[in-house]
């Protein structure tokens, strides 16, 4: 995934919150998915699955496949 611009500072489990509440409802918020993944580097999406994994015990990988 090509990566925009990664902030330094961020906040992986702010990042596992938004995530949760774009997986939420009746549909999937892609776009959200996509700017907050889309915005982050290789090490920060892996800081972001390790999250989201311990917080939501799901793997973040499967959740986002198509």
């Amino acid at each position: 995934m090509a990566t925009l611009l990664a902030p330094e500072d961020f906040s992986p489990s702010e990042d596992v919150m938004a995530l949760n509440k774009a997986f939420e409802g009746w549909g999937t918020d892609e776009k959200a998915i996509r700017w907050i993944l889309g915005h982050r580097n290789a090490d920060q999406r892996k800081q972001i699955r390790l999250a989201y994994q311990e917080i939501s015990l799901e793997d973040l990988n499967k959740k986002t496949q198509i």
